[in-house]
């Protein structure tokens, strides 16, 4: 596809779940194939099921960025809907159209969690964090890595976490609930320390934390300080990975003293994750 073209699907029914009238307009400059302009409509009407029966109506533009023929960020998304008397908007870049979508949608969905009452109650509630993690199903766990590459054919894909401010424990297993992941960096509000919650083996929730941290007593979760004493440069963190496949690996970077996650992603590749 050459050049915009805005492409606008009517409010013509009603969509599953809440049955939320949704209008989308998605706008796509450059070279993006059908295929990957469907997947991006599919994952913005994943938002209906935080609308609360009020019509919907989503703009987004999807446009190749710069650093095209790099391997990293050459899609860029900006997503912009009214909700609840004021306008909520988002941006993200990323390797693929549907990975650049997802990271806006992300982002627009805990906005709208965050203006919605009942996520003031939840994120206050000890309790009803608990029950929402014994109901949370085992279906709905990201999805495990499709291939496994050589070590050294893995590229590293770089992001930020989805967390734009700090956070206490509870609010990071909202988020980590809500987004469905494995796990989710954030900074910590009491120590403002880079910090992990994170599904464990075992079925519980973790945090990780630096070593000597005073989030050892923090009681929602499972503690877990870094296994590392001392910060560890990134190619020190990808040759372990490279080692022994750890699903992620979180570890203290030497060269800026951010706490960071080294992941594999679904593609066979590792993801970076950085706190804001």
């Amino acid at each position: 596809m050459n050049g915009p073209t805005t492409i606008h699907w009517p409010t013509d029914r009603l969509y599953d779940g809440n049955g939320v009238l949704m209008d989308i307009d998605i706008t796509v400059d450059g070279q993006v194939a059908p295929g990957q302009i469907a997947d991006a409509r599919q994952l913005v009407e994943s938002l209906e099921r935080y609308a609360d029966d009020a019509p919907m109506a989503v703009r987004l533009t999807l446009r190749e960025g710069p650093g095209r023929s790099g391997p990293s960020q050459s899609f860029v998304v900006d997503a912009s809907m009214p909700f609840d008397g004021r306008v909520l908007a988002a941006h993200a870049s990323a390797p693929t159209p549907a990975e650049a979508t997802d990271a806006v949608v992300r982002r627009l969905r805990r906005q709208m969690r965050r203006i919605v009452d009942s996520q003031v109650a939840m994120r206050n509630d000890p309790r009803t964090i608990q029950k929402a993690i014994d109901d949370f199903r085992q279906a709905d766990r990201p999805l495990p890595i499709k291939r496994l590459k050589p070590p050294e054919e893995r590229e590293i894909v770089s992001r930020r976490s989805y967390a734009s401010s700090p956070e206490p424990t509870l609010s990071a297993i909202v988020d980590l609930l809500e987004d469905a992941e494995l796990f989710h960096v954030f900074v910590h509000v009491r120590t403002n320390e880079d910090a992990v919650v994170h599904w464990r083996d075992d079925g519980r929730i973790g945090l990780l934390y630096p070593p000597g941290s005073a989030l050892g007593d923090e009681t929602d979760v499972v503690p877990e300080p870094s296994r590392y004493d001392e910060p560890l440069s990134l190619g020190t963190a990808r040759s372990e990975m490279d080692m022994l496949n750890h699903r992620f690996l979180y570890f203290v970077d030497a060269e800026d003293g951010r706490g960071k996650v080294l992941y594999l992603r679904a593609d066979g590749d590792y993801g970076l994750v950085t706190p804001e």
